[in-house]
Protein backbone atom coordinates (compact mmCIF):
# COMPACT_ATOMS: atom_id res chain seq x y z
CA UNK A 1 0.00 0.00 0.00
CA UNK A 2 1.30 3.45 -1.02
CA UNK A 3 2.26 6.04 2.02
CA UNK A 4 0.90 9.40 1.61
CA UNK A 5 4.18 11.75 2.06
CA UNK A 6 4.43 15.94 1.42
CA UNK A 7 6.54 16.83 -0.76
CA UNK A 8 9.34 18.65 1.17
CA UNK A 9 10.63 22.11 0.06
CA UNK A 10 13.53 23.44 1.05
CA UNK A 11 13.09 26.65 2.96
CA UNK A 12 13.85 29.79 0.97
CA UNK A 13 13.34 27.86 -2.12
CA UNK A 14 14.25 29.67 -5.30
CA UNK A 15 13.18 28.43 -8.55
CA UNK A 16 15.55 28.83 -11.81
CA UNK A 17 14.86 31.93 -13.36
CA UNK A 18 12.67 33.26 -10.17
CA UNK A 19 14.30 35.35 -7.68
CA UNK A 20 12.87 37.88 -4.92
CA UNK A 21 13.27 41.45 -5.52
CA UNK A 22 15.11 43.06 -2.54
CA UNK A 23 14.46 46.58 -1.89
CA UNK A 24 17.13 49.05 -0.42
CA UNK A 25 16.98 50.94 1.85
CA UNK A 26 16.54 54.64 -0.13
CA UNK A 27 14.13 52.89 -1.84
CA UNK A 28 12.09 52.63 0.91
CA UNK A 29 12.58 55.84 2.09
CA UNK A 30 11.80 57.56 -0.92
CA UNK A 31 8.91 55.54 -1.45
CA UNK A 32 7.71 56.77 2.28
CA UNK A 33 8.34 60.58 1.33
CA UNK A 34 6.34 59.87 -1.86
CA UNK A 35 3.19 58.82 -0.36
CA UNK A 36 3.50 54.93 -1.89
CA UNK A 37 3.91 53.27 1.87
CA UNK A 38 0.85 55.41 3.24
CA UNK A 39 2.21 57.33 6.52
CA UNK A 40 -0.35 55.24 9.30
CA UNK A 41 1.21 52.11 7.83
CA UNK A 42 4.24 50.38 10.16
CA UNK A 43 6.38 48.60 8.17
CA UNK A 44 9.96 47.70 8.40
CA UNK A 45 12.36 46.78 5.83
CA UNK A 46 15.02 43.66 7.21
CA UNK A 47 17.80 42.93 4.14
CA UNK A 48 15.74 43.75 1.68
CA UNK A 49 12.30 42.56 2.50
CA UNK A 50 9.56 44.60 3.76
CA UNK A 51 7.32 43.47 6.25
CA UNK A 52 3.90 45.31 7.51
CA UNK A 53 4.55 45.52 11.51
CA UNK A 54 0.94 44.65 13.52
CA UNK A 55 0.72 45.80 16.91
CA UNK A 56 -2.11 44.03 19.54
CA UNK A 57 -2.74 45.43 23.01
CA UNK A 58 -0.15 42.99 25.33
CA UNK A 59 2.62 44.35 23.05
CA UNK A 60 1.43 47.56 23.29
CA UNK A 61 1.20 47.69 26.98
CA UNK A 62 4.63 45.89 26.85
CA UNK A 63 6.33 48.47 25.18
CA UNK A 64 5.08 51.31 27.11
CA UNK A 65 5.93 49.72 30.47
CA UNK A 66 9.17 49.13 29.04
CA UNK A 67 10.30 52.67 27.83
CA UNK A 68 8.56 54.01 31.30
CA UNK A 69 10.65 52.19 33.27
CA UNK A 70 14.19 52.36 31.18
CA UNK A 71 13.48 56.41 31.10
CA UNK A 72 13.40 56.58 34.82
CA UNK A 73 16.57 54.95 35.36
CA UNK A 74 18.42 56.14 32.07
CA UNK A 75 21.47 58.64 32.93
CA UNK A 76 22.41 61.99 31.79
CA UNK A 77 24.12 61.08 27.82
CA UNK A 78 20.93 58.88 26.79
CA UNK A 79 17.60 58.62 25.95
CA UNK A 80 14.81 55.90 25.06
CA UNK A 81 13.33 55.96 21.77
CA UNK A 82 9.83 53.94 20.68
CA UNK A 83 8.85 52.42 17.79
CA UNK A 84 11.07 54.70 15.80
CA UNK A 85 12.80 53.72 12.59
CA UNK A 86 16.78 53.20 12.54
CA UNK A 87 19.37 53.10 9.98
CA UNK A 88 21.00 49.83 9.58
CA UNK A 89 23.29 49.50 6.65
CA UNK A 90 21.80 49.77 2.83
CA UNK A 91 18.99 46.98 2.88
CA UNK A 92 17.34 47.07 6.20
CA UNK A 93 15.46 49.76 8.19
CA UNK A 94 14.74 48.37 11.57
CA UNK A 95 12.17 49.22 14.21
CA UNK A 96 13.02 48.53 17.40
CA UNK A 97 10.13 48.58 20.07
CA UNK A 98 13.15 50.25 22.47
CA UNK A 99 15.94 52.02 21.74
CA UNK A 100 18.67 53.31 24.00
CA UNK A 101 20.89 55.48 22.40
CA UNK A 102 23.48 58.57 23.12
CA UNK A 103 22.09 61.62 23.36
CA UNK A 104 19.03 64.04 24.34
CA UNK A 105 15.54 63.62 22.79
CA UNK A 106 15.42 67.79 22.65
CA UNK A 107 17.93 66.81 20.36
CA UNK A 108 17.51 67.35 16.73
CA UNK A 109 18.71 65.09 13.61
CA UNK A 110 17.95 64.97 10.06
CA UNK A 111 18.27 61.67 10.04
CA UNK A 112 17.73 58.39 12.53
CA UNK A 113 20.42 56.98 14.45
CA UNK A 114 22.19 53.90 13.55
CA UNK A 115 21.26 50.64 15.16
CA UNK A 116 25.51 50.91 15.75
CA UNK A 117 24.92 53.70 17.67
CA UNK A 118 22.02 51.86 20.24
CA UNK A 119 23.17 51.05 23.75
CA UNK A 120 20.49 49.41 24.33
CA UNK A 121 17.73 47.22 21.83
CA UNK A 122 14.62 45.74 23.33
CA UNK A 123 12.08 43.90 21.14
CA UNK A 124 8.57 42.69 22.52
CA UNK A 125 7.73 38.87 21.21
CA UNK A 126 4.62 38.91 21.04
CA UNK A 127 4.02 37.15 17.43
CA UNK A 128 6.91 37.73 16.28
CA UNK A 129 9.10 34.86 17.53
CA UNK A 130 11.01 34.55 14.23
CA UNK A 131 11.82 38.28 13.66
CA UNK A 132 13.06 38.74 17.12
CA UNK A 133 14.95 34.93 17.87
CA UNK A 134 16.44 34.80 14.77
CA UNK A 135 16.67 37.66 12.12
CA UNK A 136 17.19 40.67 14.50
CA UNK A 137 19.67 38.65 16.91
CA UNK A 138 22.09 38.26 13.89
CA UNK A 139 20.70 41.95 12.57
CA UNK A 140 21.47 43.73 15.68
CA UNK A 141 24.93 41.61 16.48
CA UNK A 142 26.11 42.40 13.23
CA UNK A 143 26.08 46.09 14.16
CA UNK A 144 27.16 45.39 17.64
CA UNK A 145 24.58 46.47 19.79
CA UNK A 146 25.85 45.27 23.38
CA UNK A 147 23.21 44.43 24.92
CA UNK A 148 19.76 42.82 22.67
CA UNK A 149 16.33 42.19 25.03
CA UNK A 150 13.79 40.22 23.72
CA UNK A 151 10.69 40.41 26.27
CA UNK A 152 8.35 37.30 25.98
CA UNK A 153 4.65 37.95 26.24
CA UNK A 154 3.92 34.34 26.13
CA UNK A 155 6.39 33.16 27.92
CA UNK A 156 6.84 35.47 30.38
CA UNK A 157 10.05 36.18 30.42
CA UNK A 158 12.96 38.22 29.44
CA UNK A 159 16.31 37.35 27.56
CA UNK A 160 18.99 38.70 27.21
CA UNK A 161 21.78 38.67 24.66
CA UNK A 162 25.50 40.22 24.57
CA UNK A 163 28.61 39.99 23.33
CA UNK A 164 27.76 40.45 19.86
CA UNK A 165 30.25 38.20 17.58
CA UNK A 166 30.53 37.68 13.62
CA UNK A 167 29.06 39.83 10.45
CA UNK A 168 26.44 39.50 8.51
CA UNK A 169 23.69 36.69 8.87
CA UNK A 170 26.33 35.02 10.40
CA UNK A 171 26.42 37.35 13.16
CA UNK A 172 25.20 36.51 16.53
CA UNK A 173 25.55 36.47 20.35
CA UNK A 174 28.49 34.79 22.58
CA UNK A 175 26.28 35.12 25.67
CA UNK A 176 22.52 34.48 26.35
CA UNK A 177 21.19 34.68 29.72
CA UNK A 178 17.36 33.91 30.62
CA UNK A 179 15.67 36.05 33.71
CA UNK A 180 12.21 34.72 34.85
CA UNK A 181 9.29 36.80 35.20
CA UNK A 182 10.05 37.82 39.17
CA UNK A 183 14.04 37.99 38.31
CA UNK A 184 14.98 41.30 38.00
CA UNK A 185 17.88 41.52 35.16
CA UNK A 186 20.56 43.90 34.84
CA UNK A 187 20.21 47.56 32.71
CA UNK A 188 23.62 47.47 31.66
CA UNK A 189 24.61 50.67 29.62
CA UNK A 190 27.72 51.75 28.08
CA UNK A 191 29.46 48.84 30.42
CA UNK A 192 28.04 50.27 33.46
CA UNK A 193 24.98 48.69 35.40
CA UNK A 194 22.39 51.56 35.79
CA UNK A 195 19.08 49.44 37.93
CA UNK A 196 17.48 46.36 37.38
CA UNK A 197 13.96 45.28 35.87
CA UNK A 198 11.84 42.37 36.24
CA UNK A 199 10.19 40.85 33.50
CA UNK A 200 6.82 41.17 35.16
CA UNK A 201 7.15 44.84 35.27
CA UNK A 202 7.16 45.37 32.08
CA UNK A 203 4.61 42.43 31.06
CA UNK A 204 1.10 42.77 30.46
CA UNK A 205 -0.93 41.27 33.62
CA UNK A 206 -2.44 37.86 33.40
CA UNK A 207 -5.63 39.45 34.65
CA UNK A 208 -6.48 42.08 33.00
CA UNK A 209 -8.02 45.53 34.84
CA UNK A 210 -11.47 45.32 35.28
CA UNK A 211 -13.40 48.00 33.61
CA UNK A 212 -14.67 50.91 35.35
Amino acid sequence: MATETQPQVPTEAVDAGRRPYRFTADQVWRMIAAGIIPDDVDVELLRGRIYRITKHEPHNYAVARTTKLLRAMLPPGFHAREEKSMRHGRSSIPEPDVAVVPGSEDDFRPEPPATSEAALIVEICASSRTADYRDKTSLYASADVPIYWVLDVDGRKLDVFSEPKGSGRDAGYARHASFAESEPAPVVLAGREVGRIAAKDMLPPIEPTPKP
